[in-house]
């Protein structure tokens, strides 16, 4: 059994609320839950300290960690540099909002990152929202540093390797980390498994959604993703590492995400039974 790894869900995917989702799974032995950050019920700009307090002490009562808060500011995400100041004070609020409700990470949608320009002669990249990227990375980093929250990029849509050349460029010592998605990966044609090699320094989260390769969302293990092998992987890392299931088919998602809880906790136990 990997002692390092932590299970859990992201609740939104339940699209019940807070507490309807938290009934909805009880029995389900759910160690730790994430939540987003700019959801109906919970908005840095609306919930107040007496709800802040609230919502940590319910949490806790139901048995489980809040891992996570993940902010999605939407549109370009921080690759537009029209909207970027605005959106990293959102994120900064979306932080202060996780100190206050005992959230250990901020998983950031920061946006996709392109592949570096060429040498002269060949087909540009996008340079101007790699740099802007940049950009927010360094103040994603100093955000990191100034607070109690572990700030982690979602990474799935491009190559792992674009990827880990562009964090290591403006931050070498890994001060921020990564939500590492699998299923991301194998749909834009990645592995996975390469990504985990590659970024095994910043990993501190996962978030457990499966997907055809080259194709959308499947139910948790009828995908391409080779989860057994990634467990493998991950059970080598300092810890813990937290792995959320998600969900954004249609149909019964407390069944689907259930399920998925359910494989993932046989997989933490036999990773290749």
């Amino acid at each position: 059994m990997q002692v390092n790894i932590r299970l859990g869900i992201w609740l939104d995917g339940l699209r019940l609320g807070i507490k309807a989702g938290l009934e909805a799974l009880r029995g389900t032995a759910v160690e730790a839950i994430g939540l987003e950050a700019f959801g109906a019920e919970l908005s840095p700009r609306s919930l107040s300290h007496t709800g802040r307090r609230e919502l940590a002490r319910f949490v806790r009562s139901k048995g489980a960690s809040l891992a996570a808060l993940r902010a999605d500011v939407g549109g370009r995400r921080l690759a537009d540099g029209k909207t970027l100041d605005a959106n990293l004070q959102r994120l900064r609020e979306a932080a202060q909002l996780a100190c206050d409700v005992g959230a250990e990470h901020l998983v950031v949608a920061a946006g996709f990152v392109p592949p570096a320009p060429p040498a002269a002669g060949g087909p540009e990249g996008d340079a101007v929202a790699r740099a802007t990227l940049a950009e927010a990375g360094r103040a994603l980093c100093a955000l990191a540093a100034s607070t109690r929250v572990r700030v982690s990029w979602l990474g799935g849509a491009e190559d792992p390797e674009v990827l880990a050349g562009f964090l290591n460029g403006f931050d070498s010592s890994s001060l921020l980390q990564l939500d590492l998605n699998p299923g991301a990966y194998v749909r834009h044609g990645f592995d996975p498994l390469k990504a985990l090699e590659l970024l095994a320094s910043r990993v501190a989260l996962a978030t457990a959604a499966d997907c055809y390769r080259g194709d959308g969302e499947a139910a948790f293990g009828h995908g391409d993703v080779r989860w057994g092998e990634l467990f493998v992987g991950l059970s080598t890392l300092r810890g813990p590492i937290h792995v959320l299931a998600g969900c954004g088919l249609e149909g019964d998602r407390a069944a689907l995400l259930t399920a998925a809880h359910k494989r993932l906790q046989d997989l933490r136990r036999n990773p290749m039974g």
